[in-house]
C-alpha cells in the first residue's frame, strides 16, 4: 500500500535526532484535533506541516490539506486550506494574503511576535507604506517554505484519467535513496524536476545504508527536513515525511556560502 499522507509519529520519530518534536501532549491534542479539523472543514486530505516559532513562545502549529488535487500543465493545482493553532486543539483558518501583501511580508525580518493581533507597517518600492498583520506573514511564510520544499519520492504519485493526483499503485520505493534524483518537489507534480536541479547546495542528504533511511534537510530553509525509509522486511513498507519547525526564515546568505 502506497501512503498518500505522512504518518506524524512515524515522521516525528525519524526526525527526533534533528529537533524536530512535539510534546506528548501536544501530539496526543493533535491527534484527536487534526480528524476533527478535517471534517469540520470537509477535506480529504489534512495533516500536521510543522511549527513557526515565535518570539514570545506561543508558537504556531501549522496544518494544511485540500479535497482534490490536480496534475494541470505539469504543476499540482489543489484548493489549498492552511490553518493554524498554539494550543493544537482549536484551529483556525489562515487565508492566503493578496499578492502585494505576501510581497511586503517577505520583506519583514523580525521574528514572529506570537500574537495574532500584532500588526506590523513595511515600506513599499514607491515610499509609500503598507500594513502587515501577524496572520498574513504567517501564511505567507508557509507559502514560501512550502514552495520551496515538499518533498516526496519519485514516482510516488501519478495523474489519474481525469489528471488527479493519487498514490501509485506500483510504487515499490526509489531505486536510489541516497541520490536528490530520488526525490521532487511536490508542487512540480510527477514528471518535475528533482531536488538535484536546485541551485547546488540547496539540500543536505544523509543515508544511513543500515537503517535502510535518508533525511533530508533543506539549507535555504533551515528547518525543514525530509525522511524517507527504504522497505525490508524489518521496517515494512516505503515511509516518508516531511516537516517544518523554524521561524519561517529564508537563508538568503547561501549563494555566498556554496
Amino acid at each position: 500500500m502506497v501512503q498518500l499522507e505522512h504518518n506524524l509519529t512515524l515522521t516525528l520519530q525519524a526526525l527526533a535526532p534533528s529537533g524536530n518534536a512535539l510534546s506528548p501532549e501536544q501530539l496526543a491534542a493533535l491527534e484527536l484535533s487534526l480528524p476533527l479539523k478535517q471534517h469540520e472543514a470537509g477535506l480529504k486530505h489534512l495533516s500536521f506541516w510543522g511549527k513557526i516559532l515565535a518570539r514570545n513562545g506561543k508558537d504556531y502549529l501549522v496544518a494544511q490539506g485540500c479535497m482534490r488535487a490536480a496534475v494541470l500543465d505539469s504543476r499540482v493545482e489543489s484548493d489549498r486550506r492552511v490553518c493554524f493553532s498554539q494550543d493544537g486543539v482549536r484551529w483556525l483558518d489562515l487565508a492566503a494574503p493578496p499578492p502585494a501583501v505576501a510581497q511586503a511580508a517577505s520583506l519583514l525580518t523580525s521574528q514572529l511576535s506570537g500574537d495574532p493581533a500584532t500588526a506590523y507597517t513595511v515600506k513599499d518600492a514607491e515610499g509609500g507604506r503598507m500594513r502587515v498583520t501577524e496572520l498574513q506573514r504567517l501564511r505567507a511564510a508557509v507559502d514560501a517554505v512550502t514552495g520551496g520544499t515538499a518533498v516526496v519520492p519519485a514516482r510516488a504519485f501519478v495523474a489519474d484519467a481525469r489528471r488527479d493526483l493519487v498514490a501509485n499503485p506500483l510504487f515499490a520505493g526509489v531505486p536510489y535513496p541516497a541520490k536528490l534524483e530520488s526525490y521532487l518537489h511536490a508542487q512540480g507534480g510527477p514528471d518535475g524536476e528533482s531536488l538535484a536541479a536546485d541551485v547546488r547546495h540547496t539540500w543536505s542528504l544523509h543515508y544511513d545504508a543500515a537503517a535502510g533511511r535518508t533525511v533530508l534537510r533543506s539549507l535555504l530553509w533551515p528547518g525543514y527536513q525530509f525522511f524517507y525509509q527504504v522497505p525490508t522486511a524489518r521496517a515494512g513498507a516505503s515511509a516518508w515525511g516531511g516537516l517544518y519547525f523554524g521561524t519561517g526564515a529564508k537563508n538568503s546568505d547561501l549563494i555566498f556560502m556554496v
